[in-house]
């Protein structure tokens, strides 16, 4: 349209001078020769003749143009009309998926899929869908189809794979999938990310603490998650090897734990319940005594009271050290009680048991008091009195959120107050 009215501006203009020219010049004349053929005529009327036959021309080409044109025209139109269909059917399908109606978003997905510009986007969707339906075959098909569609987006037809695996719970096969992923890409973030978590979920510590090494150093989880997941990973070597009896192994996996780690109380707790077990009280003590210093743990403190060191003495007073900030702390006076009775101070341990009894009643205190008052100072009757009421105690506490060591301990103290009552 621009093009148009820019020709009639020239037009009207050539027009206008070509008229002032003939005005005050003369109309002036032109003659035309061919053959025996002459055509003799004013030099307007030629320009204006002229000046017609070139728009003539000019459209008839335009419109030869458009003629041959018209197929190719023709082709991208319907192209269009399919892309925009195929378009339409992506976003009707992604919303039915939202909405939840997914065997009807399957169906709208794969309709257009192979024809679509997006075929790989429709299939990844179609699969998630599947999975949904738990239609675990059509799932697999629909993620061979997006390979094929686009064989260059290996990495993102693997990561929905390894995705919708471990949703279904396919470790083994979202492991496999994972793996040759990260050799295709292996500084890949997310494809370590879910490698670990993968590691995490079959229990596989010991790969699980060297993908960790990766995720750390690509940053892809923050610092307090895999923190959790590395103590995780430590905590289940630390049992296999103690398990498996492999005293090498244990102490190897404890020296390679990170400074920051070495004091966390389940860790701390195990491996000083590994160096009981082995007769290394001392190396426990001091392994308990630093991690204590940093922060308090009701365990640790009760697996210190356990410990058999040539000092005794040595050992009450660095309990009784811990009194400063947990004063009212019952397993805290519990275990003074304990090391008291291993210093003999009689007096002493009766008054640190009674307050913890007078703080909380637990059933190892009455347990302890009671044997200290039949077995070292000679009162069986005020014995058999805190044997009744331990057993009571014990019977109706809700012991559920004591750590499994806690409640094995609780069994082994409910036998010998039976024993004893009867």
């Amino acid at each position: 349209m621009k093009k148009l009215v820019l020709a009639i501006i020239i037009a009207i203009t050539l027009a206008v001078i070509i008229g002032i020219t003939a005005y005050y010049s003369g109309s002036g004349y032109v003659v035309l020769s061919f053959a025996e053929y002459t055509l003799e005529t004013s030099f307007i009327f030629a320009a204006g003749i002229a000046a017609f036959s070139f728009f003539i021309f000019y459209y008839v080409v335009r419109v030869l143009s458009h003629l041959f044109s018209l197929p190719g025209y023709m082709s991208d139109r319907h192209f269009f009309r399919k892309s925009e269909r195929s378009k339409n059917a992506l976003i009707k399908g992604l919303i039915e998926m939202s909405e939840g109606r997914f065997e009807k978003a399957e169906k709208i997905l794969i309709k257009h899929a192979d024809q679509s510009d997006t075929s790989l986007l429709n299939y990844l969707m179609a699969a998630r869908s599947a999975q949904q339906l738990a239609a675990y075959d059509r799932r697999d098909e629909y993620l061979r189809l997006a390979h094929e569609s686009t064989p260059s987006a290996d990495i993102a037809i693997g990561l929905t794979q390894a995705e919708l695996q471990l949703s279904h719970r396919q470790f083994e096969q979202a492991l496999a999938t994972l793996n040759h992923l990260a050799s295709v890409s292996p500084k890949h973030g997310y494809v370590k990310k879910l490698q670990a978590r993968t590691y995490q979920q079959l229990e596989d510590w010991e790969h699980l603490s060297l993908v960790l090494d990766g995720v750390k150093k690509l940053k892809v989880m923050n610092a307090n998650e895999i923190e959790k997941i590395e103590i995780e990973s430590f905590i289940g070597m630390l049992k296999a090897s103690i398990k498996q009896v492999d005293g090498d192994k244990t102490e190897k996996i404890w020296q390679s734990l990170p400074k920051n780690l070495k004091c966390n109380a389940e860790l701390a707790y195990l491996y000083a319940d590994y160096l009981h077990s082995h007769h290394k009280d001392d190396e426990a003590e001091v392994l308990i005594r630093n991690c204590m210093s940093n922060g308090w743990d009701d365990e640790l403190a009760s697996l210190y009271s356990d410990l058999e060191i040539t000092n005794s003495k040595r050992q009450l007073e660095t309990a009784e050290t811990w009194l400063h900030s947990h004063a009212r702390n019952e397993n805290l006076l519990l275990v003074l009680g304990k090391l008291s009775i291993k210093c003999e101070f009689w007096g002493k341990a009766k008054n640190y048991l009674e307050t913890s009894i007078g703080l909380q009643p637990l059933a190892e205190a009455y347990l302890v008091l009671a044997q200290l008052l039949e077995e070292k100072m000679e009162l069986p009757e005020e014995a058999q009195k805190l044997y009744r009421r331990g057993l009571i105690n014990s019977v109706g506490k809700d012991s559920d959120n004591r750590r499994q060591t806690s409640q094995l301990k609780s069994e082994k103290i409910q036998k010998p107050l039976l024993k004893m009552i009867q």
